[in-house]
């Protein structure tokens, strides 16, 4: 039967079965040379049905491709079923602790909103994670990528174009890995994303189980997907931003002496001093000191010394993460206020727009 009347038989899209035949998971068993036109037989919809049951069970499909090959024998296939099992388990464990953790719990409040999940896993390689991958997008499901359909742009703009697996596992931007997980530590959340990596096309992508704030409630995953453009071993280094910190000291009296932090200023945000922003920042206070000298106080480290940042007028230069954070002074009702750059990781890896630290002269000083 031609490809039309086999996919009816099946209920499936004839675009999915194309997509299988490329694979090599479900080809036809005669083709056409001349109109090109493929011919299954009945006894495939078999086939089909255990591709799908195996698909609902969790396996990719480069593992089903080994599984339901003739040549592989029933030792492989039965490893293959116990490795799920154990990956089931996993997942139903993290449901029930997820279950537990809803009990008697707010989910409005922004605390509930975060992740707090174990990512205390040992680093184990994967040479075929290491590298450069382009952000393709998210799915809602592995089944409307594998379709062509369109990523859903609910939680992803495309303002992440790429993302780097470091050797080792090298943390940066609050990420990490090991083999099969996706580690994330970044601002207050902390989770694992279970990730897979497949050949599709002579291409290399990472298919990641993407967990969204919707997770914390349904316990469903969408689906992140990366596509591979180098095997480069990159530094945390060799990926961020490097701005130019070799700036002659130039005297700028107005700027001497301890300031206070004032509020946090968001990119796209206007300066405004009519109301001190109450939240607990993490910038304290930041003291500058005649010759180029200078003192940062965070909220958990202080950081000075020459080799670590220096400035000069109209530049903070933070010499530990190579950024020159441009800094002004603007007076408002006789009172100076000070507008720094803060270009953090978001800056010097995700390369988007510096947000600001405002400060005000510490009158105690």
């Amino acid at each position: 039967m031609q490809i039309g009347e086999f996919a009816r038989l099946c209920g499936a899209n004839i675009s999915l079965l194309r997509h299988y035949d490329k694979l090599g998971l479900l080809s036809p068993v005669y083709t056409d040379r001349v109109t090109g036109y493929r011919y299954y037989s009945p006894a495939q919809a078999e086939t089909f049905r255990v591709i799908g049951e195996l698909k609902k069970a969790g396996f990719s499909l480069s593992e089903i491709e080994i599984m339901i090959d003739r040549n592989t024998h029933q030792e492989e296939i039965a490893r293959f079923f116990e490795q799920k099992k154990a990956e089931l388990n996993e997942m139903l464990s993290a449901l029930e602790q997820v279950k537990n953790d809803m009990k008697g719990r707010d989910f409005m409040s922004e605390e509930e909103l975060r992740f707090h999940e174990d990512i205390d896993f040992p680093f184990v390689d994967d040479s075929q994670a290491v590298g450069k991958w382009a952000v393709l997008g998210i799915w809602n499901s592995v089944d409307d990528f594998y379709l062509g359909k369109e990523p859903d742009d609910t939680y992803y703009d495309g303002d992440i174009p790429e993302l780097y697996f470091l050797p080792g596992g090298e943390e940066y931007w609050g990420l990490r890995w090991t083999k099969g997980k996706l580690l994330n530590n970044c601002y207050l959340d902390q989770y694992a994303e279970n990730y897979r990596i497949e050949e599709i096309d002579n291409e290399t992508y990472m298919l990641i189980d993407h967990k969204n704030h919707e997770y914390l409630v349904s316990g469903k995953t969408d689906l992140l997907v990366l596509k591979k453009l180098d095997n480069t071993p990159y530094s945390k280094w060799d990926i961020g931003i490097k701005d130019d910190i070799d700036m002659p000291f130039v005297d700028d009296p107005a700027i001497i002496g301890k300031w206070k932090t004032w509020g946090f200023l968001g990119a796209d945000e206007d300066f405004n001093t009519e109301k001190e922003d109450e939240e607990d920042q993490y910038w304290k206070s930041v003291e500058f000191f005649p010759g180029g000298h200078v003192t940062s106080v965070y909220e958990d480290e202080v950081i000075e010394g020459d080799e670590r940042q220096t400035w000069t007028k109209g530049y903070l230069l933070r010499k530990f993460n190579c950024s020159a954070c441009a800094y002004e002074i603007r007076t408002v009702d006789g009172v100076d206020y000070l507008v720094v750059e803060w270009k953090s990781g978001d800056y010097r890896w995700g390369r988007f727009p510096t947000n600001y630290y405002t400060f005000v002269r510490d009158e105690k000083e």
